[in-house]
């Protein structure tokens, strides 16, 4: 008997037994293992609207948490239209989104100020290849990827540089701790966080600040989480430091997490599928619920998805069924090599084409890294098989548009070192390594940070008077530009004003170069990105949200973090596809 028929409630009409049984559970925690295709949305929007809606909750005390971007615009969405626009107070953000709203407000206690830069996986690259040139690491025999992986490890163990140096058994790993000393250290002198410190310094708030975690625990009293069988570490922690225990004088706020083991894919991120696997032994009195019907696939898809799943070592025990038939059988090619392979898709593609069942632009090919898409991108070349690439290099991280956000991330925060050696002497300006090393070690020396050594060039007799007064003529710029940011001009002026004033658009309009043209127009995107930034409805707007270039800066920190894995064969993430 299906939910429809229990009830006329329209919040729970629709949905089967088991769906509907965590729509309205209330009291302690509930895991909801979601099978692919079993319409676990379906049931958190509809959760989260029936606790406004039947159950008293105000949006304000609910905090909910999806993997991606995309995923928390999609269910504030549709919560929104079963509701209404007051569903737009609620929290419902990726972990790193919701963590820097609380750093925003936190971050003083930690000896930053509210303003600090986020880097990514480049910028923190960037720093930590200085950090080991600082220590006269020979970067053959210590990689700095390999630093940023060890360090990123630690950070979502929730192991500080001090903890890692006191786990340190051997000369490498007392190595990499002082690299993660000096590392840390300069990432404050420059006021900027890493991705992994967003979730390690909010964990710190909360359990250093008790007056801080009180706030957030009094407010959140529904706590959501999507995808929890992908959450690491540090990120178990946040949730258990919000929800809270009895023995802190308010009771535990209400826990729902949905996930299911068989789907983790962020093992390459210290995700744990631990967290799910133990769920009921964390917390004792939690109810379970299994969706177990899939909505998206017929049962022969579903039987091979269970076929291989079974195989897993560790797993919570559930069987995806479906009431669509059994649809296609699925087919089967064993190659003998990759180019094998390829022909065998090409051919197929082709005798689709030919009975007139596909068009090109029809059929997507998916493949499980970037570098498999050359053996593919061969044989329908030789065939003259049109197709397209999707991926490829985003937007955020094209270089025209790095330099451009560099200017800007200085202008919010001067004291960010690696977007003030990006573009100090871009475009070029006679500001060469041996007056930055100089630099360096009067700003060292003088315990300062690189933009006040910058300020202050003049003192450091070691560089050159030509490029003193580059340097001079570089921070007077930036300077003049900072004014702007000061007033809190619209981010889109200040933009124009930046592409103007560093020389970038000329540099790059002035050039012969074809490329440079389709470069131009990716800092106009820029613009035009910023311009929508500025012009949403009030509702839209955050809760404290106030239009400014900092927090334009914000909002493209942390679009790409989750929403896209990374290629390779440590993760194996599926990065592009090509569609024939």
């Amino acid at each position: 008997m299906s939910g429809q028929d229990n009830t006329n409630d329209p919040l729970i009409a629709g949905l089967n037994p088991q769906q509907g049984a965590a729509v309205v559970h209330a009291g302690g925690p509930l895991l909801i293992v979601a099978g692919a295709g079993s319409g676990k949305t379906r049931v958190l929007t509809r959760r989260i609207a029936y606790l406004m809606a039947r159950r008293g909750a105000t949006p304000y005390s609910i905090l909910a948490i999806t993997f991606t971007n995309k995923a928390a615009g999609e269910m504030k969405e549709r919560v929104k239209e079963l509701v209404g626009p007051i569903a737009q107070s609620m929290w419902v953000s990726t972990f790193h989104s919701a963590c820097v709203r609380i750093l925003r407000q936190e971050a003083a206690r930690l000896g930053y100020s509210n303003s600090f830069s986020i880097y990514d996986s480049a910028d923190s690259l960037r720093l930590i290849t200085i950090v080991s040139k600082d220590l006269n690491l020979d970067p053959k025999r210590y990689p700095p990827r390999q630093f940023q992986s060890i360090i990123s490890n630690a950070k979502n163990e929730l192991m500080g540089p001090a903890d890692y140096l006191n786990a340190a058994s051997n000369q490498f790993q007392e190595v990499v701790a002082d690299v993660y000393a000096l590392y840390q250290r300069r990432l404050q002198q420059a006021n900027a966080m890493d991705f992994d410190d967003l979730i390690l310094k909010t964990v710190e708030v909360m359990q250093r600040f008790p007056e801080a975690k009180a706030r957030y625990r009094s407010r959140f009293r529904h706590v959501l989480v999507d995808e929890y069988q992908d959450t690491n570490h540090a990120q178990y922690i946040l949730v258990r430091e919000l929800v809270g225990s009895d023995l802190e004088g308010l009771p535990p706020a209400e826990l729902c997490v949905v996930g299911d083991a068989d789907q983790s894919i962020y093992a390459f991120r210290g995700a744990t599928i631990r967290n799910i696997l133990q769920f009921e032994l964390d917390y004792p009195n939690a109810t379970t619920i299994l969706l177990e019907q899939n909505y998206r696939s017929t049962q022969n898809i579903l039987n091979a998805a269970n076929a291989v799943i079974t195989k897993n070592e560790s797993r919570k025990e559930k069987n995806l069924w479906s009431d669509s038939g059994a649809g296609a059988p699925l087919v089967g090619y064993v190659a003998e090599s990759e180019y094998d392979e390829a022909e065998y898709v090409k051919n197929e593609i082709r005798a689709l084409q030919d009975k007139d069942v596909s068009k090109p632009g029809d059929t997507a090919v998916f493949y499980r890294t970037n570098a498999q898409s050359r053996v593919f991108e061969e044989v329908f070349m030789r065939a003259a098989v049109p197709y397209k690439v999707v991926g490829g290099l985003r937007f955020y991280e094209r270089k025209e548009v790095k330099d451009l956000l560099a200017y800007l991330r200085v202008l919010a925060n001067p004291t960010d070192e690696v977007s003030l050696r990006r573009i100090i002497n871009f475009p070029k300006r006679g500001i060469g390594d041996r007056a930055l090393e100089e630099v360096d070690l009067f700003a060292q020396a003088q315990g300062i940070s690189f933009w006040d050594a910058l300020l202050r060039v003049r003192e450091a007799t070691g560089v050159p008077n030509k490029a003193s007064q580059s340097i001079s003529d570089f921070t007077n710029m930036i300077s003049a530009l900072a004014v702007l940011v000061e007033v809190n001009t619209k981010p889109s002026t200040i933009i124009e004003a930046a592409l103007e004033q560093s020389g970038l658009l000329k540099e790059l309009s002035s050039s012969t170069d074809p490329q440079d043209e389709v470069r131009v127009e990716n800092l106009q995107e820029l613009v035009s990105a910023s311009i929508e930034y500025e012009e949403r409805d009030f509702e839209e707007l955050g809760e404290d949200e106030v239009i400014s270039l900092g927090g334009f800066l914000e909002k493209v920190s942390l679009v790409a973090d989750a929403d896209e894995i990374p290629d390779g064969e440590d993760h194996g993430g599926v990065d592009r596809k090509s569609v024939v």
